[in-house]
């Protein structure tokens, strides 16, 4: 009995500490409408901080530690408030807006940290020494770990009273729920969103500092903090108390009694274990959090969101105003340009070089497949490496074990890629934006922790050696050879995906984007919709992952498919450089490989960070969003004088500069910005 309280107490310490980072998650939440992904990446700066300022400068514990927990840590969520977040929040962002900065705020703190603290592995100093501490005779905790429980009881409790018994708790849900009515009733809704975010990220701060003697390394001590996000959704995002709970009991309790489990010892040898029912429970030892996590966002419907902005994406993408004919042809002239570039490419790159140009290939089909359910339907998916990393994987399986020629298993792989797409087009069905985007990475942690990584169906897969593929007899390993086998592939995505946008289906997919209410008003099913284009999103993505491994030679879910260092980073790249463009797919591609081709590789993410942050002063901001509205610019037919003598024609006639209302009063017709919806009518009435 002694044994297993001494477990439960053991789980306790631990549980609280991921109670505290739970707690973090709801309070920026709840206080901001913010679902902070940055949260883990906060806790290890400020980790990093405390390392600098006691180990390596010297400076006492004893001053060290209140500069990083109560300077450093708030001092970040105010910078990170004032700079990012606030222009959000001004312009009234959706939740996918939020979100990416959060993410382009997480890859860029990693990133940084990775470039400053590089080498070996440290270990942070302990604040309270681990001393036993002994409740009963038989009962021992240590004392650093009877410390987080005292610290989680006193912060929930305080927090708890601050929301619920004080004047700056009501003002603090009333800038989340009504910003700018709140700042009508004479609230200042800066210094109250400052002080939140300095409340969420001081609670981060103090997280990574008390993980920071058992990990500190930039991607283990984020990761670690991430599988907190279990407890801030067991918690519905709002309830601080249950994240408490769901922290110390499903985390900390049920963890620590699991890692016990030992079929070959007392009392578990007694019973005839089956060797798969073994082999399952060693894996999912490790992935408790996330299997957690999975469970309740099946669970819940819906998340209490609280904030004032939508689900949609349609602040990420750009639109544009010329003519649709115009903008046709001006399109095919670029398109033709960069595909001759691109066969071409292999006669100007010598050695190795053509590598990189194999990477961005392979990269721009799983972009696109990205595009295709972010930018054409408006599903936030975080998750893409599992649709590619199956692909590959299935495709290895299949031509390895079964000697099926590779470009049959690469299909077959695809249509695995499938099966695990309508999985996460399934939450879809009743979900969008922050819900959706924490299912499908769920999804991708799974498939990355329970398939490509576990020997359960791995058996050694990764790092196994993969074969290009041959047609007619006619072997394909040759560099230049594989590369234009991966143009083919490039071309037949891009023809797949213009397709899926073009047309009744094209006009479906752009309605449920901008506004799924509307779009079920007129009578459209969504639901097959939806599953669809999950599956043609995973299926695209599956031929692109398949490519990366040939590419490679090698089959490496670690550096090719990883749910995080992979999966948002390509998310983020293709946000930054279009999502709502195909070109933006390839766009995104080359500009990875070019910084891996130039020697930044280490900062891509940090550089790729800072165009995701832009998105607060750049609403629909993009690389192939500049671009169009340059392009917009150049195809206006007035010059300046022009556009000045037109300006003053309009003061005269209407008295405002109107020019859309003094056209109307002649008679004109007034020049507007379609949606995109109305774009596709207009192609359609175009090609007739």
């Amino acid at each position: 009995m002694t044994f297993w309280l001494s477990l439960i107490l053991a789980g306790i310490g631990t549980g609280c500490i991921y109670s505290l980072a739970g707690i973090g998650i709801v309070l920026t939440y709840k206080a901001t409408g913010i679902f902070n992904f940055a949260h883990g990446a906060i806790a290890m700066i400020v980790a990093y901080i405390l390392w600098q300022l006691n180990a390596d400068w010297g400076v006492s514990l004893w001053i060290a530690a209140p500069l990083t927990i109560f300077i450093a840590g708030p001092g970040i969520g105010v910078i990170l408030e004032r700079f990012i977040f606030r222009p959000l929040q001004k312009r009234g962002a959706g939740t996918s807006e939020k979100l990416v900065a959060t993410l382009g705020v997480f890859l860029l703190l990693v990133g940084l940290a990775q470039k400053i603290w590089t080498g070996t592995v440290r270990h942070g100093p302990q604040i309270v020494k681990n001393k036993p501490v002994h409740l009963t005779n038989s009962l021992i905790i240590g004392a650093d770990r009877l410390a987080v429980v005292i610290m989680v009881a006193v912060c929930s409790g305080l927090l708890y009273l601050l929301f619920h018994y004080t004047h700056l708790g009501t003002k603090i849900r009333a800038v989340v729920d009504r910003r700018q009515l709140s700042e009508l009733a004479a609230i200042n809704a800066n210094r109250v969103a400052s002080l939140s975010w300095a409340l969420g990220a001081g609670l981060a701060g103090l997280t990574g500092v008390l993980l920071a003697p058992d990990q500190l390394d930039p991607i283990g001590l984020t990761l670690l903090v991430i599988e907190t996000f279990s407890v801030a959704v067991v918690a519905r995002l709002v309830s601080i108390p249950v994240a408490v709970a769901a922290g110390v009991l499903l985390l900390g309790v049920l963890q620590s009694l699991l890692t016990q489990f030992n079929p070959t010892v007392a009392p578990f040898f007694h019973f005839h274990w089956p060797h798969w029912f073994t082999e399952t429970i060693g894996a999912l030892k490790p992935n408790l959090s996330v299997l957690i996590l999975f469970g309740a966002l099946l669970i819940y419907r819906k998340l209490d969101e609280v904030g004032e902005g939508g689900a949609g994406v349609s602040g990420l993408i750009s639109r544009s105003v010329g003519g649709v004919r115009q903008r046709r042809v001006e399109t095919r002239v670029v398109i033709a340009i960069v595909a001759v570039a691109l066969v071409l490419l292999p006669f100007m790159l010598t050695g190795i070089n053509i590598v990189y140009g194999q990477e961005m290939l392979a990269l721009t089909v799983i972009f696109i497949s990205i595009v295709a359910v972010t930018g054409f339907s408006g599903h936030i998916t975080l998750g893409q490496a599992a649709f590619a990393g199956m692909g590959s994987f299935v495709s290895v399986r299949v031509s390895n074990s079964l000697g099926i020629p590779v470009i049959f298993s690469m299909i077959i792989g695809a249509f695995a890629a499938v099966l695990v797409g309508l999985i996460a087009g399934y939450p879809a069905l009743k979900r969008k934006g922050l819900f959706l985007g924490l299912t499908t990475l769920t999804i991708g942690v799974l498939c990355f922790s329970l398939v490509f990584s576990s020997d359960i169906f791995a058996k050694g897969a990764a790092g196994l050696t993969v074969n290009r593929p041959s047609l007619f007899g006619w072997s394909l390993d040759a560099d230049k050879t594989f590369y234009w086998f991966e143009l083919v592939w490039v071309a037949l995505a891009f023809a797949f995906a213009n397709n899926l946008r073009r047309g009744r289906l094209g006009r479906i997919l752009a309605a449920m984007r901008d506004s799924e209410t509307a779009a079920r008003s007129i009578g459209i099913d969504l639901r097959a919709y939806k599953l669809f284009i999950f599956g043609a999103s995973a299926f695209i993505a599956g031929i692109g992952g398949a490519l990366l491994s040939q590419q490679a030679h090698a089959f490496s879910p670690i550096t090719q498919f990883h749910p995080v260092s992979s999966s948002l980073l390509w998310f983020i790249a293709v946000i930054v450089a279009g999502v709502g463009s195909l070109g933006g797919a390839f766009v995104g591609a080359a500009g990875l490989v070019l910084l891996a081709f130039f020697g930044l590789a280490d900062i891509a993410p940090a550089l790729v960070a800072v165009g995701a942050l832009l998105i607060g002063y750049l609403p629909g901001g993009s690389i192939m969003g500049m671009l169009q509205k340059l392009m917009d610019w150049l195809r206006t037919p007035r010059t300046l004088l022009e556009r000045f003598a037109v300006a003053q024609h309009d003061v005269a006639v209407n008295g405002n500069g109107n020019g859309s209302r003094a056209a109307a009063t002649n008679g004109e017709r007034p020049e507007f910005v379609p949606t995109e919806f109305a774009e596709r009518v207009l192609e359609e009435a175009a090609e007739r």
